[in-house]
């Protein structure tokens, strides 16, 4: 009995000290707590969207990320601010109109590059500049129905399976129309579906809101390699030996390993318990 107290009192304790230290990381600005560049303006996108675009580049961790449609620089500034927060990436972003870009170059930690030019045709400029494949492009340009269209096109053609395509402004019935055409042409593309449902009028249509879109199948084994590389961990030539295993199971006796497998042992009857 004593020592199970003394581990739930050691549990307690790394929560405690880990919630003082995110504090610590977002009180006093250490890396980790950039996800404030997503609260400034100007923009004209919705907070919950902008909150979404960090999120997602933290999770993505994207190596070259394509931004067509720029303006204020908002997104730019959110996006930037997550790379850097990952150690990594970097970021090219193509309008025809640079004036009104108002992100300073602080705030983009020599992440970002603008091209001034016109989607669809001068996107392999962009990519160009990019140094490679798009891992994840985000739109946000003209949302009427030939342009966006226009833009995922040239979007996908310089794109590799297993990057991602991030629309915005999603509940306009021209850009929904855009990604169904678009998902009719090309049968490898994955609709991840909204991301964000936080739809403002802009009568008479509805604006905001993100959606994400997959080149070629949900999850491969590719991704998974990449996460084991990234832990350090070897792939394990047959993963099937770890299907069940888990830490916790191990030691309360659910999994027990054998001849270099972890088989799942099931409970007994309730009637032979005891």
């Amino acid at each position: 009995m004593a020592g199970r107290q003394i581990r739930k009192v050691r549990r307690e304790a790394r929560v405690r000290l880990g919630n003082l230290s995110e504090w610590c990381r977002v009180a006093f600005g250490r890396p980790g707590a950039r996800v404030g560049a997503a609260f400034h303006r100007p923009t004209d996108m919705c907070e919950p969207d902008r909150i979404m675009i960090y999120a997602l580049i933290r999770g993505l961790r994207p190596s070259r990320v394509l931004e067509i449609g720029v303006r204020w620089g908002g997104s730019a500034r959110t996006a930037c601010a997550a790379m850097e927060d990952n150690r990594h990436g970097r970021m090219v972003g193509l309008d025809p109109e640079t004036d009104a870009f108002r992100a300073p170059k602080r705030a983009l930690h020599g992440r970002y590059e603008l091209v001034q030019g016109y989607s669809p045709q001068d996107i392999p400029k962009a990519v160009e500049r990019l140094g490679g494949p798009p891992d994840l492009v985000f739109i946000d340009a003209m949302h009427i129905h030939a342009c966006a269209a226009a833009d995922l096109r040239g979007a996908l053609r310089a794109m590799q399976p297993g990057g991602h395509v991030l629309l915005h402004d999603s509940f306009h019935p021209g850009v929904d129309r855009a990604v169904r055409d678009c998902l009719e042409e090309h049968p490898a593309l994955t609709d991840c579906g909204l991301l964000t449902r936080h739809a403002r009028a802009s009568a008479p249509v509805a604006g905001q809101g993100l959606r994400l879109l997959r080149v070629g199948a949900p999850v491969e084994e590719a991704d998974l390699r990449a996460g084991f590389e990234l832990a350090g961990v070897a792939f394990p030539p047959d993963p099937s030996r770890f299907y069940n295993y888990d830490k916790f199971a191990i030691r309360i006796g659910m999994v027990r390993e054998s001849e270099g497998r972890y088989e799942f042992v099931p409970p007994a009857p309730p009637e032979e318990r005891g």
